[in-house]
This record gives structure tokens, sequence and C-alpha cells, in this order.
């Protein structure tokens, strides 16, 4: 038996590797890959870690669409629950409003009748009755406006009333025909919720903002600083 053989003389070579240095570093660094696909082909344990990232990374982006879609669910609802509290804040003042301007306007009215009862001679029992029925009239038109302005606004709740109906029958529609969808559905939100049939994980390994965050970097991932010649002429100096 040879033992002396050079195992170098049976080794496998890639002849296409190295001739991207630029996006084997990039992706390197962001995706954290080897350049040479050999090295992972050449290694079991590293084909097996590369399945288990796979399996991990594909469990993050299978629950990454429910996530983001309740989210915008619960935002908007919160949004909407906002603008509702708005809109029925200013009905209350509005009404509010009413009914001070009504109030206002029957003290003014009383005021105004004592004021000129204390005026009045016994014997003036005519001009007495002018006065009174001068204010019935106010007090039925203050009453009047009153009734019309709180109609109006119950006319306006009640035609909002149907509008929410209308959108309770259509969204018992649309649940009907998503019924249909339900069972398609299920395995997916099962996937998302509970895992694989392998089961999912507790806890996925992930790198939380990756990379030294203090210094700025490009789009690219080149870092910022000097550039030109004072960089190629720093890049020398701290060889």
């Amino acid at each position: 038996m040879d033992f002396g053989r050079d195992n170098s003389s049976i080794a496998i070579k890639n002849p296409a590797a190295g001739h991207s240095p630029y996006i084997d570093e990039k992706a390197g660094d962001w995706a954290d890959t080897e350049a040479d696909i050999l090295s992972y082909l050449s290694d079991v344990n590293k084909l097996e870690a590369m399945a288990d990232k796979a399996a991990n990374s594909e469990q993050l982006a299978l629950v990454l669409e429910p996530f983001l879609d309740n989210a915008e669910t619960y935002l908007e609802s919160l949004g909407k629950i906002a603008d509702g509290q708005v809109k029925w804040t200013e009905i209350r003042k509005k009404f509010g409003s009413k009914v001070a301007n009504a109030i206002a306007k029957i003290r003014k009215l009383n005021a105004e009748f004592g004021s000129e009862m204390e005026q009045l001679d016994a014997r003036d029992r005519a001009a007495m009755l002018k006065i009174e029925t001068g204010r019935q009239h106010g007090l039925a038109e203050i009453a009047s406006e009153l009734v019309g302005d709180l109609q109006a606004e119950l006319w306006r709740h009640e035609n909002k009333m149907e509008a929410i109906a209308n959108r309770g029958e259509v969204a018992e529609k649309r649940q009907t025909i998503q019924e249909s969808l339900k069972e398609k559905r299920q395995n997916l939100l099962k996937r998302a919720t509970v895992g694989s049939d392998k089961g999912t994980q507790e806890k996925i390994p992930v790198v939380i903002g990756s990379g030294n965050l203090s210094n700025g970097v490009s789009a690219t991932g080149t870092p910022r600083g000097f550039g030109g010649w004072f960089a190629n002429v720093m890049n020398f100096n701290n060889r």
C-alpha cells in the first residue's frame, strides 16, 4: 500500500469558483454562505446545517404573511375606532350646543318676561296678555327648532345603522364564499402556527442587526468614509 501518495491528485476542484469575488464577499456577509459550492457538497455536516437553515428560514417566511395581515387589520381597526370616536364627539358637541342655545333663549325670555311683569300696572291686563302670548310663541319656536334638530340627528343615525346593516349582509355573503376555501387554508394556517410534521422550534436561530452598526455603510455594503485618492493613501498606510 502506498501511504505516501499525494491526495491532491484525486482532489476535485471547481473551475468556476473564485471568479466573482465581489458577489462572493457580499453574499457571504449578508447570507452567511461560502463561495465555493464544493465546500457544502463535500461535507455532510455542512449539508445538514444548510438544510436546517432552509427549514428555519422557510418557517419564518411562512408566518410572515399572516402576521402582517393581522397587524394591518389591527392597526386599521384602531384607526377606524379613533375616527368613530371623533365623529361621536362631534355629534354630541352639536347636540349640546343646540340644547345650550335653547336654554339660553328660554332664560332670556323668562328674564324679559319677569322684568316686564314688574312694570305692568294691575289695570293693564291687555299688555300682560300680549307679553304672555309673545313668550309662548318664543318657547314654541325654540321647542320646534330643537325637535327638528334632534329629529335630523336621529335620521342621520338611522341611515348609518342601515348602512352598517348592509355592510353586515355583505360580510355574511363574503364569509359564506370564504367558507369554501377554509379547508385549503387550514393546512397553511396550521403550518404558520404549529409548524411542519417535524414540529416547530420554540426559538429559531436568527441574527438581529448583523454587522457593525457603528460604522455607516452604503447600499452596496461599502463602509462610508473617505473615498478616492485619500482612501487609497489611508489603505496603503494601514497595511
